[in-house]
């Protein structure tokens, strides 16, 4: 279902993130201007122009992102949403009609070693841009798509149905409690003050451009490089026994889109599959597209101090209230993720 549009610019944080960059360019080829929040993990300088954009790491896979020209233009900004005066005055000056609000930091491992640094990006991020939607004239406020976190959940029972929007919340790592945070504040500020906020709760995703930080990418990249001889024909792991519901990024960013476009603020909304892949599952569609045999060895150093063992999602709700379908699957985005890094060993 084509997704309606009103005119105005999108603003999107954590625009050089994963799902962002993907949802970015889905923006531009539809022909809207996007303002860009973000900025390197590392450090490092972010592109400040739409041809730099274009040349980002990020924007590999072919990516229509980042340009200015018939289709749509990017206008970056590189901020930090703790920084609450900055991020004030570019709500105000740009009077967006829609905020995605990606910007975190999206690891739950990574949070057990960066809890505060979690904290800070994802809860302290999200107050500053409420609170910079709030001081708008009130016909003026955007819609704030949110962006949580399935792990927000918790541990789910192996027979448990999947799970709907209304399923108690048990939060098992930092990240997911600062989602959770996340959440409850977004109702609160729309309950208390009208904001029009809708909380997106997406399940495991993956597809071209993620971090190989994560494991999927991780396991691509290290196949890639055995193929081309660069590295060894091995693959450590930690524990691959949790279940998960995964998704392709960019059936989630077309979610992102059609919720902006017919959802109902104060609502929460899973984006999922309702289909069920173990992690060694997954890993096991890459090393049957391997071109040379590869050995997988589980560490226990890589594993968690703790994980949910199983997360399905339930997505009735997405799908009868804006018409949103899966085009994609899991297989298929493993199998880009692999072309990907492949050509990065070419």
């Amino acid at each position: 279902m084509e997704t309606e549009q009103k005119p105005g610019c999108d603003l999107v944080t954590g625009a050089l993130g994963f799902a962002g960059l993907h949802l970015v360019g889905a923006l531009l080829t539809a022909g809207h201007t996007v303002v860009g929040l973000g900025r390197q993990p590392d450090g490092t300088p972010s592109p400040a122009t739409a041809g730099d954009f274009r040349r980002h790491p990020g924007a590999a896979s072919g990516l229509p992102v980042a340009y200015t020209g018939p289709a749509g233009r990017l206008d970056y900004h590189e901020t930090g949403l703790e920084d609450a005066a900055t991020l004030a005055r570019i709500v105000k000056v740009e009077r967006p009609r829609v905020i995605y609000h990606l910007a975190a930091q999206s690891s739950a491992a990574a949070s057990f070693e960066a809890p505060h640094e979690t904290f800070t990006a994802n809860l302290l991020g999200t107050l500053n841009l409420l609170e910079a939607v709030r001081a708008l004239p009130v016909g003026d406020r955007p819609m704030v798509i949110a962006v949580g976190s399935a792990e927000e959940y918790g541990p789910q029972p192996e027979d448990a149905p999947p799970l709907t929007e209304g399923a108690p919340l048990a939060p098992l790592s930092p990240y997911a409690v600062s989602k959770v945070a996340q959440t409850l504040l977004c109702r609160q500020y729309h309950r208390s003050y009208g904001l029009p906020v809708i909380v997106a709760r997406p399940f495991s995703h993956t597809g071209p451009g993620q971090n190989p930080r994560f494991a999927f990418p991780s396991f691509a990249r290290q196949i890639a490089a055995a193929e081309a001889g660069r590295g060894p024909a091995e693959i450590l792991t930690g524990d691959l026994s949790p279940v998960r519901d995964f998704l392709d990024v960019r059936d989630v960013v077309r979610a992102y889109r059609a919720l902006a476009a017919r959802g109902r603020p104060g609502q929460t909304y899973n984006i999922c599959s309702g289909t069920a892949l173990t992690m060694e599952g997954g890993l096991r569609i890459l090393v049957a597209a391997a071109t040379v045999p590869i050995t997988v060895r589980h560490d226990p150093s890589r594993d968690r101090p703790s994980d949910t063992p199983r997360l399905v999602g339930d997505n009735s709700k997405l799908r009868s209230e804006t018409g949103w379908l899966p085009e994609g699957d899991a297989a298929s985005a493993l199998l880009d993720l692999l072309a990907e890094a492949r050509k990065e060993f070419s």
